[in-house]
């Protein structure tokens, strides 16, 4: 596996950005911090300045207020707040809600452009014609909320929510899967509290070994897989990458906890599919029924728009 590369704002040879501006998550990135392999991504260890995450982390909402009202109905499962619920909610604090606010907004697409471009043109080269624009001509705006835009953007929190059953096995949140074919760039960013000591939760980014081939919500079997990348679930750590057939990524199993494993998801959608998936037939998922076992996401739903 490949080693990660220090990008981020605590770099010395970096300057960090304006402390009036929004917090971008990009603020410090470079087209040339983009790696090509195995499929366009960006790491960055130190995404926001130390004064900026130190404040969003001590801020950072309660699970009770993620889950919204939802049961955690089990435990290491995935739950959402997207940003049409988090922008006029009084229970999150104004710099969340302005960091929300920024990052779905047109000036950060700006932003997505200028680090991911050249990227995002390489891996899906058909987007400018099929729309007849520009990438730099697309207008963007919330995911969620009435607009006419040509992207849209999430940002969400996203916690796994907390398990104390000691004596259980490791769980996947997520096991090796690539995102929905209408995103076109996903990210997070860790906010990890700094008393959880469990290991694992961790991300791997992989190669393919073969041509690839998709079971059920373009899950992937391992063995399928080479692991290029694992990125530790340390605080302040970025990640980034253009989605695509190839951006096949996953979660390492993580043991109980009674602290959530928390994060903020980005995502760039559009409103047609960029790639496709190709999916094992019913003769080729029976073939496999027993590498599919144990496959899929865990997660707790509720928070569709």
């Amino acid at each position: 596996m490949t080693a990660i590369a220090n990008v981020g704002c605590g770099n010395d040879d970096l300057v960090p950005p304006d402390e009036s501006a929004p917090a971008s998550v990009l603020a410090c990135a470079r087209t040339t911090d983009v790696a090509a392999e195995p499929f366009h991504h960006l790491i960055a260890s130190k995404a926001l300045s130390a004064e900026r995450y130190r404040d969003l982390a001590a801020t950072f909402p309660s699970s009770d207020a993620i889950l919204n009202g939802r049961a955690p109905a089990k435990g290491n499962a995935a739950a959402r707040l997207p940003a049409f619920k988090v922008m006029d909610n009084p229970a999150i604090t104004p710099a969340w809600r302005e960091f929300f606010a920024f990052h779905t907004s047109h000036q950060f697409w700006v932003d997505i452009l200028r680090v991911f471009g050249p990227a995002l043109r390489k891996t899906h080269p058909d987007l400018e014609r099929l729309t007849g624009k520009k990438l730099e001509q697309w207008r963007a705006g919330p995911r969620g909320i009435p607009g006419d835009f040509d992207v849209r953007l999430e940002c969400q929190f996203v916690i796994g929510t907390p398990w104390t059953e000691s004596n259980s096995e490791p769980l996947s949140v997520k096991t090796p899967h690539v995102d929905k074919c209408d995103t076109i760039l996903a990210a997070l960013l860790y906010f990890r509290d700094p008393d959880d000591d469990v290991e694992g939760g961790d991300l791997e980014l992989y190669s393919w070994t073969r041509s690839p081939r998709f079971l059920g919500r373009r899950m992937i079997m391992p063995r399928d897989l080479q692991c290029r990348k694992h990125v530790r679930y340390d605080a302040n750590t970025f990640v980034a990458f253009v989605n695509s057939a190839q951006a096949a990524h996953g979660v390492t199993p993580r043991s109980a906890s009674q602290l959530p494993r928390r994060y903020i998801n980005f995502i760039a959608e559009i409103p047609f599919a960029a790639f496709t998936a190709p999916k094992l037939g019913r003769i080729g998922r029976l073939i496999h029924r027993r590498a599919r076992r144990g496959l899929g996401e865990r997660v707790i739903g509720g928070d569709n728009y």
